[in-house]
């Protein structure tokens, strides 16, 4: 151990990069044993704030109590969690982060909230919550610290009355809940796909430097020592590196954990305290990270013959044998297909093991057929072609270890990328259904819909579309009073009746005539599909919302089946709605109606849904404005794709840092053979493009094979849970293309190395 530093200038900086290389795996190995800690501290305080009255007992007003309302918001397409609270004694009790409640018109916010309304340019957040701020909502009432949480103090609420509830205690535990098969198969998917990488690149930095090492060892063998002697060197030197990089990569985990909270991905952020690995992963990092480089440096020996006079590695006598490189990704692909055809992970262990061995042995199976394929490629290839590219198959002839090394990681988070969004692509289709609004042939292209609510206020309709439709960017806005109604005895699936009078229906639908005593079945393009289960038979009996004991209410006789106009809110709409007169619904039922405001905008307007928010929580911020999204599930899964390729192009990147290092150090190696090069003629030019041309053919070819292998795996893992795989190409030449731009970044990174090793000096030998 004690040489790996006492070798002089190179032996320290070739310990000194692979305890580099091992740190940062190691630090990223920490961050994922980190997860289970963060995603219960998240569960624990998602079950502590919980604030709806979950049991069938009814609260009563009590000094205890406390009356509260959501009024949620979006800004700018960041959510914003808003509860209305009143207080009904000096001992109601608080939730979570709060030590005492605003008064009336009084506002306390998250500091995230706090930061985010002092901020320049977001006037319209301020116009819309325009409230002293009185206070600041602690850790223990947010998910995160970027999560953005305001409480208003309000007076005058009523329980059951414009969406308010009376509480008296916050949270609410619930027991540990099998996963859905789905989900359980995209969480071990998951973790494997991005850990494997990790892996391999540990591997690869524990021979950064081998070269140099094996001939340092052939000349202790001159010395005296025997093959035993010169195996417990090259592992101590191993162990000294493995060491000093688990201790590094230690403390550069406890450094970026104090930055957690300033990291904000998609509204996901942790406390410090949340990054805290689990006591026996970490203990399993320690233990596995020099583990593994011993493990690594004693293969890598089998294949080096040190002996007194020199260091002699394989040559074309002993060809790479292929059967069990074919193997091992045979094996894991049967495993996948035939130990989980009845099972999947998350119902029993078996399956669980099965999944990940499987996944294993097919992403590994790409690192070790890559040399055979490599060595196969440069026999066929060599003598041939340009200087520069006889050059780099020369060199990859002569060590295609070296060469697919620090490859190795790229083919290998290419291969898992893909089989994650293959995988993603089938259970969110599978979800979505899909369920994409239809819309009029000939809808205006700059327009859309929205809808803005106001529960248990249904007289004044007119009033507050009159007050959205002076709003910037809106086109229309036509008040109507709205009930969700469902079958008296057997309903499950609500129904929408929307009320208002014929010169406001005129401008949801054709209506060729109407009287105050019609009601008429609104047909929007595209549906009677099987996610339209709407039934419209005059005189079935209804009730009114989903409790067993609500208003009953009879479907009126309809005049008419109606369709939508171009220019018409509910052009969006999925299914049949009833339009109805108010004398045709009846004034009794009217009472349980809900104000709702259907708008059309024109998208090109600035911030214009921002704008409608701000307008409805000016008169009331109990306001709720969707906008509803056309094909969700595609919306959903361009976020997760999104979400995959940040963490592909960190792991990337990482990887990147190893190859650059791996190019760098084989530079050093080879500094007396460049300047022979150059002092026989060579252009620099040639060096330069064999150094790309060494460097991009196994990623080319490993990418290849990884494109295969992830749509086989994919396939084979949608396949446990029943379902096609689809294959987004555009996302799959995204991951290709990122192999690429980190092949080319190495190779422009170590350029001035390059030229720096052809001069004249370095001819000289020692």
């Amino acid at each position: 151990m004690r040489l790996s530093v006492a070798g002089g200038r190179d032996s320290t900086t070739r310990t000194v990069l692979t305890a580099l290389g091992i740190a940062f795996g190691v630090a990223m190995l920490l961050l994922a044993s980190s997860i289970p800690t963060a995603r219960h501290h998240r569960d624990e305080r998602i079950h502590q704030r919980i604030d709806h009255n979950l049991s069938r007992h009814p609260v009563h007003a009590s000094q205890h109590t406390v009356l509260i309302s959501d009024i949620d918001t979006v800004f700018r397409g960041e959510a914003v969690r808003g509860r209305l609270v009143e207080p009904e004694g000096p001992r109601a009790p608080l939730p979570p982060g709060l030590d005492h409640y605003p008064r009336p018109g009084e506002m306390i916010v998250s500091p995230a909230l706090a930061e985010l309304l002092d901020k320049p340019g977001n006037g319209l957040l301020r116009e819309r919550l325009d409230h002293p701020v009185v206070g600041s909502v602690a850790d223990e009432g947010l998910l995160g610290p970027s999560e953005y949480v305001f409480f208003l103090g309000a007076e005058g609420m009523a329980d059951g009355t414009a969406g308010a509830r009376r509480l008296d205690h916050f949270g609410k535990y619930y027991p540990r809940k099998p996963l859905d098969p789905a989900l359980a198969l995209l969480t071990v998917a998951g973790s494997v796909a991005l850990l494997a990488p990790v892996a391999v690149f540990l591997a690869a930095a524990a021979r950064f430097g081998g070269e140099r090492r094996d001939r340092r060892l052939a000349a202790m063998r001159l010395i005296g020592a025997d093959r035993t002697m010169t195996a417990r060197i090259a592992a101590g030197e191993a162990l000294a590196s493995s060491l000093l990089g688990t201790l590094a990569g230690a403390a550069l985990f406890l450094a970026g954990r104090q930055l957690a909270e300033n990291v904000n991905f998609q509204g996901l952020s942790f406390f410090v305290a949340d990054l805290t690995p689990e006591p026996a992963l970490a203990a399993l990092v320690v233990l596995v990270v020099p583990g593994l480089s011993l493990v690594v440096t004693r293969l890598a020996m089998d294949k080096v013959m040190v002996e007194p006079l020199g260091v002699v590695r394989g040559t074309g006598r002993n060809k790479r044998r292929l059967w069990w490189r074919v193997a091992l990704p045979i094996l894991g692909l049967a495993l996948l297909q035939t130990s989980l055809t009845k099972s999947v992970p998350g119902q029993n262990a078996v399956a669980f093991t099965a999944v990940i061995v499987g996944m294993l042995a097919l992403l590994i199976g790409v690192t070790v057929v890559l040399p055979w394929l490599l060595e196969r490629l440069a026999e066929l290839a060599g003598g041939r072609g340009p200087v520069s590219w006889q050059l780099a198959i020369r060199r990859m002839r002569m060590s295609s270890e070296a060469s697919t090394r620090p490859v190795n990681g790229i083919v290998v988070a290419v291969a898992g990328a893909i089989a994650l969004q293959i995988l993603f692509t089938g259970t969110t289709a599978g979800d979505a259904g899909g369920r994409e609004p239809a819309r009029g042939h000939g809808a205006a292209p700059r327009t859309e819909a929205g809808v803005a609510q106001l529960t248990g206020d249904s007289g004044r309709p007119g009033r507050y579309a009159q007050s959205f439709s002076s709003t910037p960017g809106v086109r229309s806005a036509v008040g109507v009073a709205e009930l969700s109604v469902m079958r008296a005895h057997d309903g499950y699936f609500s129904q929408t009746v929307l009320v208002a009078d014929c010169a406001h229906l005129r401008l949801l639908a054709d209506l060729a005539t109407c009287t105050e005593t019609d009601a008429f079945l609104l047909v929007p393009p595209g549906t009677g599909g099987q996610h339209d289960l709407t039934t419209w038979t005059p005189g079935t009996l209804m009730r009114v919302g989903g409790d067993a004991e609500a208003a009953r209410w009879r479907v009126p006789r309809i005049t008419s089946t109606v369709g939508v106009p171009e220019r018409s809110p509910l052009r969006d709409l999925s299914e049949r709605t009833l339009l109805a007169t108010p004398r045709a619904a009846g004034a009794a039922v009217l009472t349980h109606a809900t104000t709702s405001v259907r708008i059309t905008y024109d998208k090109g307007q600035p911030d214009v849904q921002d704008l409608i928010r701000t307008a409805g929580a000016r008169m009331d911020p109990r306001f709720s404005v969707v906008f509803p999204a056309r094909a969700k599930g595609d919306l959903a899964l361009a976020g997760i794709q999104r979400a995959l390729l940040a963490g592909v192009a960190v792991v990337l990147l990482l990887i990147a840092a190893s190859m650059l290092i791996s190019a760098l150090e084989q530079i050093r190696e080879r500094k007396r053979l460049l300047a022979v090069l150059m002092a026989f003629g060579t252009r620099r030019r040639t060096l330069g493009c064999s150094v790309l041309w060494q460097t991009m053919v196994p990623v080319v070819v490993g990418l290849v094979i990884a494109a295969l292998v992830g749509t086989v795996l994919g396939s084979a893992l949608l396949g446990t849970v029943g379902r096609t795989a689809g294959v987004d190409w555009e996302y799959m030449l995204a991951m290709c293309g990122l192999g690429l731009a980190a092949v080319v970044l190495v190779t422009l990174l170590t350029l001035p190395t390059l030229w720096r090793s052809t001069r004249s000096d370095g001819l000289r030998y020692e």
